[in-house]
């Protein structure tokens, strides 16, 4: 049995503790509304198709008129998608260090053509700051992504015939309710109103070619405009590290400010390029010298910079496509570095 099995196991276990308390007192009124969104990756919305291959990101979130008890979330989409490995994001409902969870990425949801996913969420009494919250707007509770494998129309749903009711006490799927954010008070496992309408995304997968789809990771930015950067990459660092690609390949030509990262199509033609910026490393050697600080206080003192080397100079910038000034507190800023100091990779966030 695999670690996250037996963290999930025991979970459960703990869940069947909670579910003595399923026949307390029960107010008619207490409703949970489930919604799944499925973006691309980045967040941005999908087109009308997807070809194979791309992945797509599927969050799922709550809203709910009560104090938030235990959760069991099932997630069951068409076996024209995989999970992809590692993904999950499951928030800490109940606080941070105050939720237990775990996850099984290959649950049996019995249901023909499908897959599925399986979340848990318990709330950690002997934690500091535990409560059960009450999500008054809809709130993220769990994200992950899927890769498509095989053209379909293909469906990712909530199952609303596998909600725990009084007449269905193996339903895995669940939304305990408190009267308080007390999470030592009785909770209520069955009762609730599930709204589900807006728990149903549909996904139409094609073997199409798709145009390429550039996306940082680990702090790597993409910027698209009248003139495309990439930044976000820590000086010595590997460019090809903080960026990851769909529906074709890149290519970085150096970690140093003013090189070329460059986009190719499935079939191996070039589709965009993009010019890198580290910060501090404003005459594109890839580090940050005495020659970065010489350059910028030169530029404090009239000299001109332009392009990318403009923007890598400007340490305390408020957006990569605004006026960039240099200032006083750049140039220390790039001093300090090359003595030791750190530096910051993304002044924008």
């Amino acid at each position: 049995m695999s670690k996250t099995k037996k963290i999930l196991s025991i979970v459960l276990a703990v869940v069947m503790a909670f579910s003595v308390f399923s026949i307390c007192a029960f107010a008619d009124t207490d409703t949970a509304t489930w919604t799944i969104e499925v973006t691309n990756t980045d967040g941005t919305p999908l087109g009308a198709t997807i070809p194979t291959g791309n992945k797509v990101l599927v969050t799922v979130k709550l809203q709910t008129n009560f104090y938030v008890g235990t959760v069991g979330l099932p997630v069951v989409f068409s076996d024209a998608f995989e999970y992809v490995d590692g993904t999950v994001n499951q928030v800490e409902i109940y606080g941070a260090g105050a939720t237990r969870t775990a996850f099984n990425d290959d649950f049996n949801a019995g249901i023909s053509g499908t897959k599925a996913v399986y979340a848990v969420y318990v709330p950690n009494s002997g934690a500091a700051g535990v409560a059960s919250p009450i999500y008054s707007t809809a709130t993220t509770v769990l994200s992950f992504q899927l890769e498509a494998v095989s053209e379909a129309t293909a469906d990712i749903y909530l199952p609303a015939d596998m909600q725990k009711t009084d007449t269905n006490l193996g339903g895995r799927f669940y939304c305990g309710s408190r009267a308080t954010s007390d999470v030592t008070t009785d909770e209520n496992m069955t009762g609730q109103t599930f709204v589900t309408t807006g728990a149903t995304a549909t996904v139409v997968i094609s073997n199409a070619a798709a145009d390429p789809i550039l996306t940082g990771k680990d702090g790597g930015v993409v910027y698209t405009g009248t003139d495309n950067y990439v930044y976000g990459i820590p000086v010595g660092a590997d460019a090809n590290d903080y960026f990851e690609i769909q529906n074709g390949t890149f290519t970085v030509s150096a970690t140093a400010t003013g090189a070329t990262l460059t986009v190719y199509t499935t079939g191996g033609a070039e589709y965009a390029t993009y010019t890198v910026v580290i910060f501090g490393d404003v005459d594109g050697d890839g580090i940050i010298s005495m020659d970065d600080y010489i350059l910028t206080k030169a530029a404090f003192q009239g000299s001109a910079l332009t392009g990318a080397a403009l923007i890598a100079a400007d340490i305390n910038g408020a957006s990569i496509d605004g006026t960039h000034t240099i200032d006083m507190d750049d140039y220390i800023a790039i001093k300090a570095a090359f003595q030791g100091s750190s530096i910051t990779v993304n002044p924008y966030i």
